[in-house]
C-alpha cells in the first residue's frame, strides 16, 4: 500500500507542475450482467475546471463477450460542453469499442481500440479530438495485489485523427494514466486515477486530471454476493 501511495504522489507532483490547467473528473454509475456474455451499464460523469462544470454527460453502454479474451461494446453519450461565454453546447457521441485482454498470474495486459463519432464537429478549421471523429488506441497493464483491495494500472492512449486535410492522418493527442481500482466488500467499486492529457498541436497542450469513479453492481445486490479485500 505504501509503495502505491508513493508512486501515485510522485506521478502527480512530477507532472502537475508542467500542466497548463487542472481538472477534476468524477463519475457514478451502475452495471448489470444479463448473462455470461451481455452486460449493461449506465453512468453520469462531470468534469470540473476552475470550480465550474466544464463537461457533463450521461452514458449508456452495452458490452458483449465475443471470446474469452475479447469484448465488443457500444457507448452512447449526450455531452454538454461549457463554452467560454458560459453557455453549454450539446452533442450526441457514439463509441464503438473492441478490447482484448490476457492474464499472466496476477498481471493483466489489454488493448482497447475505439472509434468515436459525434453529431457535432469542431469549429471550421479546428479539430477537437474529444468531439470529432477519432480512432483511439489504449494499451494498459494492471496488477492485482494479493490479499489487497488495490489493483494498480498504467496506460497510454493515442488519439488519431482519421480525417483528410490539413489536420488529418496524424496522432493529435495522448493521455497518460496511473490509477488503482479499490475492490471493497459488497457491490461497490471505486477507482482513483491521475492523468496527463497532452494535445500535441495546441498552444496550451497539457492538463493535469484527478479522477474518481464509482460503480454499483446490481447483480451483487440481487444475489447478495460481495467482493472481499484487505488493506
Amino acid at each position: 500500500m505504501r509503495l502505491i501511495v508513493i508512486t501515485f504522489l510522485f506521478f502527480s507532483i512530477s507532472f502537475s507542475g508542467s500542466a497548463q490547467s487542472f481538472e477534476l473528473w468524477s463519475s457514478a454509475g451502475v452495471k448489470y450482467k444479463i448473462n455470461k456474455k451481455i452486460h449493461f451499464s449506465g453512468s453520469f460523469s462531470s468534469r470540473f475546471r476552475d470550480f465550474k462544470a466544464k463537461t457533463i454527460f450521461p452514458e449508456l453502454t452495452v458490452k458483449y463477450k465475443a471470446l474469452k479474451w475479447m469484448h465488443l461494446s457500444v457507448d452512447y453519450r449526450f455531452v454538454s460542453k461549457r463554452e467560454n461565454n458560459g453557455n453549454y453546447n450539446g452533442a450526441n457521441r457514439i463509441n464503438f469499442n473492441t478490447k482484448v485482454k490476457n492474464n499472466w498470474d496476477r498481471l493483466s495486459y489489454a488493448m482497447r481500440i475505439r472509434y468515436q463519432m459525434s453529431a457535432e464537429a469542431g469549429t471550421l478549421g479546428t479539430y477537437n479530438s474529444d468531439f470529432d471523429r477519432a480512432l483511439r488506441f489504449k494499451p494498459e497493464v494492471s496488477y492485482d495485489i494479493k490479499k489487497s483491495i488495490f489493483a494498480p494500472s498504467i496506460s497510454v492512449e493515442f488519439f488519431y485523427n482519421p480525417n483528410s486535410g490539413l489536420y488529418g492522418n496524424r496522432i493529435d493527442k495522448m493521455r497518460y494514466t496511473l490509477g488503482t481500482d479499490l475492490e471493497l466488500d459488497g457491490p461497490h467499486s471505486f477507482r482513483i486515477f491521475t492523468r496527463i492529457d497532452h494535445k500535441i498541436y495546441d498552444n496550451n497542450p497539457s492538463k493535469f486530471i484527478l479522477g474518481f469513479d464509482y460503480q454499483l453492481s446490481l447483480n451483487d445486490i440481487l444475489s447478495g454476493n460481495s467482493k472481499k479485500g484487505e488493506l
